[in-house]
């Protein structure tokens, strides 16, 4: 019983700091150069975003920051940064975001950035642990080449919506996961069979 009150009253913290990160974007891909400043970064996020098709002017952006370590890869330092939003209408235009990003790379060959909900610890922990169990699952029914190309029937994934709540979708039916008991009723209910 007390166990059970603890992690009510550790989800409910939780949800308050996601409430406070409701404006907040990350943004992944971002080039990084030593000595860049403030106006240098806010100019590569503007020209990013608006090879997208997503126009944000510098009215749209309250904060904006550098927020991990520089990653290399293939040739490129990278770093990601935070961005908070002035307003929701702001925010909207992300909509589809990665979706667009991954067609724009797929026919044009242009590797291009991605936008994630800044999502508070927990919550991202939880996402991943059911990223990578939805990927151990489908590794096992399908080849590399065959999980590129998952028909709705087929596939199951994880994600956070606009609203940072976690999501998981099986095949076609969307069911909500907040708690680790959720997330295992969700994974049962995805891959029946395998447990």
């Amino acid at each position: 019983m007390l166990k059970r009150r603890i992690i009510e009253h550790d989800i409910a913290i939780d949800d308050i700091e996601q409430y406070g990160r409701r404006m907040n974007i990350r943004l992944e891909g971002i080039s990084f150069q030593e000595g860049e400043t403030n106006d240098d970064l806010e100019t590569k996020v503007v020209t990013e975003l608006a090879k997208v098709g997503v126009s944000i002017e510098t009215r749209d952006i309250i904060r904006l920051h550098r927020s991990s370590k520089a990653k290399q890869k293939n040739g490129s330092t990278t770093r990601q940064c935070i961005m908070k939003l002035a307003n929701w209408r702001a925010q909207e235009r992300f909509a589809g975001f990665n979706k667009k990003a991954r067609q724009m790379e797929s026919t044009e060959e242009v590797k291009c950035i991605r936008v994630n909900n800044d999502l508070t610890k927990r919550r991202l922990t939880l996402l991943d642990s059911a990223r990578n169990q939805i990927s151990s699952h489908l590794s096992k029914t399908f080849s590399e080449d065959e999980l590129k190309h998952l028909s709705d029937s087929q596939n199951v994934f994880a994600y956070s919506n606009i609203n940072s709540e976690l999501r998981m979708r099986v095949r076609g039916k969307v069911i909500k996961f907040n708690t680790l008991p959720e997330l295992a009723a969700a994974m049962l209910d995805a891959f029946p069979t395998d447990h």
